[in-house]
């Protein structure tokens, strides 16, 4: 098997289950050009502001936070749900500390699905394939899950890419894709 494409920082993928809810708390994986890391409260505003991007709007509404205070409120329930199995949402940082977007676990019907945002101004450049690529292993291990369901409506043509490119494959059409990844099937063992 091939090397990943991304360096592992406090967060080995072995023995993530040992470690409880610890590896949630103090995440962080780098790539060559990303931090997944956690959030801070001093995030709120960039939280706010990236939140209201077109797309956001558009295909996850219940993501956008109209107000500096409802981001607050929202990295609240975020940072509170570190080492918990309840949410699991991450900013992705450049390597110079800008704040671009985020990745997330969530809990879906009787499964789990990933989610991902990067900011308008930075979309195009690979940035949402490389933080699924390097987020995906680290949190199914400490889900101790092997699949996991991505999902992203019919028009959302960049969604749709950055599953296929990460190896999800299509299980559902419909106005809502449905896409799943299977561990098996990448190579994550």
């Amino acid at each position: 098997m091939n090397s990943p494409p991304w360096l592992w920082h406090k967060t080995p993928l072995r023995g993530a289950k040992e470690k409880g809810g610890e590896i949630t708390k103090n995440l962080r994986i780098e790539t060559n050009r990303l931090i997944i890391t956690v959030f801070d409260e001093t995030m709120a505003e960039i939280l706010h502001r990236n939140s209201l991007d077109e797309d956001v709007q558009s295909y996850v509404p219940d993501e956008v936070f109209g107000t500096i205070e409802k981001a607050e409120k929202a990295l609240e329930w975020f940072i509170g749900s570190y080492g918990s199995r309840k949410l699991l949402v991450y900013p992705i940082l450049l390597k110079n500390g800008e704040n671009i977007g985020y990745v997330q676990a969530v809990p879906f019907e009787e499964a789990w699905e990933i989610g991902y945002h990067i900011a308008k101004p930075h979309t195009g450049y690979g940035y949402a394939t490389e933080a699924v690529q390097a987020f995906l292993p680290v949190i199914m291990d400490y889900l101790n899950i092997s699949e996991i369901i991505g999902e992203c409506h019919k028009d959302n043509l960049a969604s749709r890419a950055v599953l296929e490119k990460c190896g999800f494959l299509l299980v559902k059409q419909g106005t809502q894709r449905r896409y799943i990844f299977c561990a098996a099937h990448a190579g994550i063992e």
